[in-house]
């Protein structure tokens, strides 16, 4: 029996776990939604979901106010590190991406060292993202060990973070937790939108 000791699990959990289709592995559309689900789960699912795990806010991922709203990098580097071990794959979104996320992922580029050039990385696609069968099977044995009210937990939260427009859930993060939002470059657009 494996303890849930490590953050890598709980972006293992949140793709593996039903959502709104009440499917297992139901994929996840976007860096920038995983990234604010994350964010979310630190701030309002945590508290329910740590007893009986290792896992609090000291060992999970780390979010800092940026361009776009709170970020981790740690997140983007442990899909890299999950695509890479097979755990997790990508296909391209057919939906149109939002101006926010080809931005967001153009910053993070930038900002690990990497040229940006629009001539070589062409035209930006929104990812989506599921486990291969052997993060499947991996991710299955977690899961399994969950008491009823952890997965009653994941699955509502996978839910409400999954079926909800991303422009939704943006504005969702930047109507709640200001303190995250200070170096937004579109915090005035987001809350705008938000407004009726």
């Amino acid at each position: 029996m494996r303890n849930i000791d490590n953050k890598k699990d709980i972006l293992l959990l949140l793709l593996y776990s039903p959502g709104q289709t009440g499917n297992i592995n139901e994929p996840v559309t976007g860096r920038t939604r995983i990234v604010k689900m994350l964010y979310l789960f630190k701030k309002e699912a945590l508290k329910h979901f740590a007893r009986g795990t290792q896992i609090d806010e000291e060992n999970f991922y780390e979010f800092y106010p940026w361009d776009f709203g709170p970020f981790s990098s740690q997140v983007y580097d442990d899909i890299t590190f999950f695509i890479l071990q097979d755990f997790i794959e990508t296909s391209l979104s057919e939906e149109p991406p939002l101006p926010e996320s080809e931005a967001e992922w153009e910053k993070w580029l930038s900002s690990a060292g990497t040229d940006v050039d629009e001539d070589t990385i062409g035209e930006y696609y929104d990812e989506v993202f599921s486990l291969t069968p052997k993060g499947v099977k991996f991710t299955e044995e977690i899961y399994e060990q969950l008491t009823s009210s952890q997965q009653k937990h994941l699955k509502a939260f996978k839910k409400r973070t999954v079926s909800c427009p991303l422009r939704a859930l943006l504005q969702y993060v930047y109507s709640n937790y200001p303190e995250d939002i200070t170096h937004s470059k579109i915090k005035d657009q987001i809350l705008d939108s938000a407004r009726f």
